[in-house]
């Protein structure tokens, strides 16, 4: 019976092994063109999120309270509350205006495709080599150089 169970054991770990691989990686197709449009594209939603304003407020007030002594106490209180709330809205409106670049590329095989991605700060012009990296079902865009 000990016999049995040794050779399922080797059994079920060799198949464990010879299954893994078909994970032994992911293939990226690359392709080189030309940019033929490019622009940038911001997105806004409507709305601030005032809850978070508001314990964003609280927490700088509870940071701000740990510094000073009387009247210092208080004015470190209220400076620690006013940064939390300005800390929020500036996070809360970089989030609302999120940017992605469109390009327009042709191929060097001659087609003409288009992509969409998070605007990461690389500018793209009419005229740009680019590299063009296609992994399964994403694709993005740097600079050829």
């Amino acid at each position: 019976m000990v016999i049995m169970k040794k050779i399922a054991l080797i059994a079920l770990s060799l198949v464990a092994l010879a299954s893994q691989a078909s994970y032994a990686g992911t293939r990226t197709a690359i392709e080189y063109g030309t940019v033929q449009q490019s622009r940038i594209i911001t997105h806004t939603q409507e709305g601030y999120h005032p809850l978070r304003t508001v314990a964003a407020g609280a927490l700088g007030g509870v940071v701000g309270h740990q510094f000073g002594s009387g009247h210092g106490k208080t004015a470190m209180t209220a400076v620690g509350a006013t940064a939390g709330v300005a800390a929020s809205r500036n996070r809360q409106s970089n989030q609302l205006a999120a940017q992605e670049v469109q390009l327009v590329i042709k191929t060097q095989s001659g087609q003409t495709i288009q992509v969409v991605q998070p605007n990461n700060g690389m500018m793209f012009n009419t005229g740009d080599k680019v590299r063009i990296l296609t992994t399964g079902n994403d694709t993005t865009v740097d600079k050829a150089y």
